[in-house]
Order: structure tokens, then sequence, then C-alpha cells
């Protein structure tokens, strides 16, 4: 019998889904956003795609709501108690959230920026709140307790996600790191580095071109020995990074940076434009240069800072 139902937009949620809870799998189905690689060892799941225009968002509207209303009754849980955990902003998450209690984990820098929380007049009459407003999410889990919107802050618990590793057992380490295709061997080339580079997917997501946002990283990046710095590319990005820093080892593996930490691989400095996965080094190793380094940036995310 399914007890949980799990919405999940990247592999960092992933992880931050298995510590929180067991790394059991029997009692679980997934649903994830069409971009991200399954783990091997799950098999009870669905993707769904995003819609790339109005036509597409329709269409998967209906899809949806006879896909997920006939996979509900083969699964049995029509009526039944259910806890609903991850993303309710990606396709196909609504029907749950309007049915279900629903747990959210954080996504990312979105959680924390004020834009994602105003809503405009047609966004209010034809949908429903995202991101943990809604009345249906009982609880938020964040890793930062710094910058929480006001809307959602009475809902939210912040975790710790290397007191939560420390708790597992070693076999569910194992679980854990196997369902995310953590290669050690991968990781361990990392060891002697000083340095770190988070980038995000800013010219991707049309934030800023891609010359913009190379420009940025180059700036950030000019008072760095660039043979001892490591480029950790966010999993959507197409950013040849190897070409354009070529002292720098970029590192390629689709894994939650926080991985790194949790297997002891560390560096002087980790630096970022605003990207959470620094949270893992020590505050006084972050070098956290926030929206504002680019008014197009700030525009389109608000004020997040450290």
């Amino acid at each position: 019998m399914i007890k949980k139902i799990v919405i999940i937009s990247n592999l960092r949620m992933l992880m931050l889904f298995f510590l929180i809870n067991d790394t059991s799998l029997d009692k679980v189905f997934f649903i994830f956003d069409n971009n991200i690689k399954i783990p091997i060892n799950i098999v009870n799941y669905i993707r769904v795609r995003k819609s790339r225009n109005k036509l597409e968002l329709i269409w998967n509207a209906f899809y949806y709501l006879i896909r997920f209303h006939f996979l509900c009754f083969k699964l049995g849980i029509n009526g039944k108690k259910l806890e609903v955990y991850g993303a309710d902003h990606i396709t196909g998450a609504k029907f749950f959230l309007k049915r279900y209690n629903f747990i959210l984990i954080e996504d990312g820098t979105i959680n924390y920026s004020l834009n994602a929380y105003v809503r405009s007049i047609k966004n209010r009459l034809f949908s429903i709140p995202s991101y943990g407003v809604h009345k249906n999410v009982s609880k938020i889990y964040l890793t930062k307790s710094d910058n929480i919107p006001s809307c959602i802050k009475d809902k939210v618990e912040v975790i710790d996600i290397k007191e939560l590793w420390n708790k597992k057992h070693d076999n569910e380490k194992v679980d854990i790191l196997r369902m995310l295709n953590v290669n050690i061997d991968s990781i361990l080339k990392l060891k002697g580095k000083s340095y770190i580079l988070y980038t995000q997917p800013l010219s991707e997501d049309g934030v800023i071109s891609e010359e913009e946002k190379i420009k940025l990283y180059e700036n950030i990046l000019q008072s760095y020995d660039l043979s001892r710095l490591v480029i950790k590319p966010h999993p959507r990005e197409k950013t040849s990074y190897e070409d354009i820093f070529k002292g720098a080892y970029t590192f390629r593996d689709n894994i939650p940076a926080e991985i790194l930490s949790l297997l002891d691989i560390e560096f002087e400095k980790a630096i970022t434009v605003f990207s959470t996965a620094v949270l893992q080094h020590s505050k006084e190793n972050i070098v956290f240069y926030g929206t504002k380094i680019h008014p197009k940036i700030y525009h389109h995310f608000g004020d997040v800072k450290l």
C-alpha cells in the first residue's frame, strides 16, 4: 500500500527527502520532473513534462488530471490518508496539493525569493499558490534560516543536512549514495583543490544572456588561481566552462553539491552568485555575491543575500 507520494524537481530534493525520511522504497511512489536521471533502484515512478507554451499548459492540465485520477485508482489511494512530499510547483503537483496533506521540500534559492510569492490578478483567478503558501501545506523543510518570507515562516522547519546525514546508519548512507548515482572515484579527484565555484543556469533560464553570464564569472574569478579551482555547473547549464576557464577543473557529475561536504571534500573558499549549494560550507569560507551583483538578476529574483 502506497503511503507517500514524492514529487521531485531535482536530485537535491531527492537527497533531502531521504535524509528527512528513511530510505525504504516499499510504500513510496515518485513523480519526477522530466529532466532528472532516475536512480536505477527506484521502480515506482512516473515522469511529468513541462509546458513550453500556453497550448501545452492547457493540454497538460487536462492530461495529468485524467492520468493522476487513474494513478490514484491504480495505487488504491483514492480518498485514503496520504502524505505528499516535495515540490508543489512542477507539472501535476497541484492535483495532489488540492487533495492531500503536503510537506514541501526546499527546491533552492527560489524558496527565499520574495518575487516567487507575488501573484498577479490572473494567477489569483485561475491558479492556486505555490512554494508552500497553499493551506494544505502543513510543513516546509528549508536549509537556511535567513530571509524566509513571512508568508510561509510559520510552516518552516530548518534542517541541517550534515546533522541528518550523521544520524543515518552506514547502510542508509550507502543507499542514499547509490540512489543519487554518486561516483566516489570521481569525487576523490577533487581532493587537493582549494576553491569551488557553484554556477547557476542564469542564461538558460533567460535571466541574463550567455555572454553576460560568462563575463560575470570572469570578473568573479579574476583574483583566483584557476589551477586550484573546481567549477561545479548546475545540471541544466549548457555553458562550456572547460573551454572558458581552461586551467580549472570542471566537475560535471550530476549530484547534489552537498554530497562533497558529506564525504569530507572541503575547500578554502566556496564561491557563488546566490546558489544555496554553498550553505554546506562553513560561513567564514563562503563568498556569496547575492543577486545585487547584476541588475537583471536582482530584478528577476529580488534581493537574495547570505
